[in-house]
């Protein structure tokens, strides 16, 4: 008997520990407004991110990327991948989708880019308001707290210039 009590004192306190971590934990950031669905012409134009990284997508499924926030994936096919959270400038292509939502979701517009001669690709999700929609995508490993958000509003420090 006073084994199964240690071993229930045990796991009680395993239990009640691991309770205390996971209350300590913090969610990850959340992406900006309500998740949208966007049209192919709502994404065509320029959009900039908090570092001033910005992407110009164009009407014909190009983009041009100076500087732009995101999680890149590069991916051949074999393997894992690798990961890279860095800034990136080039060109390539881009493709917006809405896939049906599934059961208590929302509809939402995922973004994919792909970097000209290269298997690096991006992804983001719209998000915002229908008036404002922006792209985001979480950076790096999710308990860092990171998300790259993409508008096409001017920010007060750009506004000027």
């Amino acid at each position: 008997m006073l084994g199964v009590s240690l071993v229930g004192g045990v796991l009680c306190a395993a239990l009640s520990g691991c309770y205390s971590l996971a209350a300590a934990i913090h969610d990850p950031p959340q992406p900006p407004g309500t998740p949208q669905v966007v049209t192919d012409g709502q994404l065509v134009g320029t959009w900039r991110d908090e570092a001033g990284g910005s992407i110009t997508f164009a009407a014909n499924g190009t983009f041009a990327a100076t500087e732009i926030c995101g999680e890149f994936l590069d991916w051949s096919g074999d393997g894992p991948g690798q990961e890279d959270s860095r800034p990136k400038t080039g060109n390539g292509t881009w493709e917006a989708l809405t896939p049906a939502p599934f059961e208590e979701s929302t509809s939402r517009t995922e973004v994919t880019i792909r970097f000209s001669g290269s298997d690096v690709r991006a992804e983001y999700e719209a998000a915002g308001t229908s008036r404002y929609p922006e792209l985001w995508t979480y950076v790096g490993e999710l308990d860092d707290y990171n998300l790259c958000t993409l508008s096409q509003r001017s920010s007060p420090s750009s506004a000027g210039g």
